[in-house]
């Protein structure tokens, strides 16, 4: 019996269903003709980003996802995170909706939420009204429904000539023995590009009072130690993020490495990290913490991370691997991309480009 009878072939196997592989599927049932080409600048994030951001807003199906509840940020002394920020917002051409203030100004807005912030370490705030956060499951959903039950994508086993892994902290585990057996040199090995990192997130579920205090909030960026989350309507989880990120790594049976991979359980989170993720809690929001409350959630998110952050989208730069492409690597800020990012590695997939 012929095995390969039934089988069918396509263009692209996407593996993985995150945010990649779903706005990659999407975007592949469009006229590929019409993929612009990203400009490589200085700027090349904001551009990206404000592309996306004009999706989130004007997407029919996308804006119940997107709250505009703008965002709040302290920079830290000594630091020209937010002066070099600002000065690409000037030099975009678009609006600039972003407004310098001053700590004691952060403090006594949006009714007071930020009183009790510590602002040891940090000299300025900024904020900026059109920025805010996005449900990424729910539009992830979302996304993945049109493009099956409108864009005509489907899910079918069989052949490909081109392989798209998007398959984000998982990918160096998964390409660990391929890479080992081919005894790929380190700088075009994958897990050399990146590996699979956590960090802690920890939720308070808030009474009908609270949300309506904490709902005045933008989302804040306490410098680079984390960042406090809105409750959204549905839920009422106030989340705080701390930015310090964690490996587990083992020792592969396959190739006999050690490897980078996200923790079985994700709800296990080491007591050293706890510790430190409480103490930045209460530098944020003391009041949250008080009379010894804790969080009612605990949560490791893992992520796929480059060495400099950026994404990782290409095709596999060793030459005995022509048909096998990455999107990988968010880094844990490429979720905001949903709505455009597939456009880009389609682009590559269409050798339009080498990477982005």
């Amino acid at each position: 019996m012929d095995n390969n009878r039934n089988r069918n072939h396509f263009d692209v196997l996407i593996v993985g269903g995150g945010i990649f592989g779903i706005s990659t599927a999407y975007h592949l049932a469009f006229d590929i003709n019409k993929v612009v080409r990203a400009d490589y600048t200085s700027r090349f994030y904001m551009e990206l980003a404000y592309e996306a951001l004009a999706a989130w807003k004007t997407t029919e199906w996308l804006t119940p996802f997107f709250h505009q509840t703008g965002w709040l940020m302290l920079n830290e002394k000594g630091s020209d995170l937010a002066p070099r920020i600002r000065s690409n917002i000037r030099a975009s051409g678009y609006p600039d909706t972003a407004e310098d203030i001053s700590l004691s100004e952060a403090q006594a807005r949006w009714g007071g939420v930020f009183a009790g912030v510590d602002t040891t370490g940090f000299d300025s705030a900024y904020t900026n009204s059109a920025a805010g956060w996005a449900d990424a499951s729910g539009a992830l959903q979302a996304m993945a429904s049109k493009a099956v039950q409108q864009l005509g994508v489907q899910y079918i086993v069989g052949e490909a000539t081109k392989i798209l892994l998007a398959t984000g902290a998982w990918t160096p585990w998964l390409m660990a023995p391929l890479e080992a057996s081919l005894s790929i040199s380190a700088p075009d090995s994958i897990t050399t590009q990146m590996q699979c990192a956590g960090v802690c997130v920890a939720a308070f579920r808030l009474t009908a009072a609270e949300a309506e205090h904490y709902g005045q909030m933008p989302v804040f960026i306490y410098g680079g130690k984390g960042e406090v989350m809105p409750p959204p309507p549905h839920h009422r989880l106030l989340k705080f993020t701390n930015a310090h990120t964690v490996l587990n790594t083992q020792r592969h049976p396959a190739c006999q490495r050690d490897i980078s991979v996200p923790a079985p359980d994700q709800a296990q989170i080491p007591r050293r990290l706890r510790e430190e993720s409480m103490q930045l809690i209460e530098q944020r929001m003391p009041d949250m913490v008080a009379r010894g409350r804790l969080p009612d959630e605990w949560r490791l998110c893992w992520d796929g991370v480059s060495g400099d952050q950026n994404m990782l989208i290409t095709q596999h730069p060793d030459s005995r691997l022509p048909n096998l492409y990455l999107a990988t690597a968010g880094s844990f800020h490429s979720w905001k991309f949903l709505p455009t990012i597939g456009k880009y590695v389609v682009n590559v997939l269409e050798g339009r480009q080498s990477r982005l």
